[in-house]
């Protein structure tokens, strides 16, 4: 039976430990959208996805004829169509702040993230990507407050981005001096992983190596 058959319901095809995948995961899970949840390998993705996703990444959702298969459009699309609870704030001040934000950790972060999940990526790129991502996580502590969202006081797409990442650092050998500096970021992890939403975003893989 063909994966795209059901054109009638919203389906997610992602991986089962990417961070990216998890990201949009949790926005579902944040906004209760109710999606069809579909495990791919990214790595031997079958011929029909190919054809609607021809960049051959994960996360890819289908709702309808739409097709979108990065991650950060994913999240804009699913936070316009189902637009309760908000993921970005109501003023074009605070949005544009935001999305400052979200460039500098997509730059400094998720990119190094994405290498290191790379089954491609050679050792001197791991070996970089391992070291730019702990240094830029490190020059970062100063945007951890005592809010108990990121910057903000409710759940926002910033949270939806971070969280995957840093839940993965342990796993990628990547280590933060548990020190005063650090105590917000670690106290946020502890704060996150107890979000239902989170709860409910980790595939059983996850759920085993994390």
């Amino acid at each position: 039976m063909s994966l795209l058959s059901n054109r009638s319901a919203m389906v997610l095809f992602h991986d089962d430990i990417g961070h990216r995948s998890q990201k949009v995961r949790i926005v579902i899970a944040e906004k209760g959208i109710t999606c069809n949840l579909e495990v791919l390998k990214k790595d031997d993705l079958p011929k029909e996805i190919l054809e609607i996703n021809p960049d051959g990444h994960l996360p890819l959702l289908v709702d309808r004829e739409l097709s979108l298969y990065h991650s950060g459009l994913i999240v804009e699309y699913l936070d316009e169509r189902f637009p309760h609870p908000p993921l970005l704030p109501v003023y074009p001040v605070s949005r544009a702040q935001f999305r400052l934000i979200l460039l500098r950790i997509e730059k400094d972060w998720a990119a190094n993230l994405d290498i290191l999940e790379n089954s491609l990526s050679t050792k001197p790129q791991l070996s970089k990507a391992r070291s730019d991502l702990q240094k830029n996580i490190s020059n970062s502590l100063s945007l951890f407050d005592n809010k108990k969202f990121f910057r903000n006081d409710e759940f926002s797409v910033l949270d939806s981005v971070i969280i995957p990442i840093l839940l993965r650092l342990e796993y990628h050998q990547i280590k933060i001096p548990n020190n005063k500096a650090s105590k917000p970021l670690f106290s946020y992890i502890e704060r996150m992983q107890e979000l239902p939403s989170v709860k409910d975003s980790f595939t059983s893989l996850e759920i085993e190596l994390l």
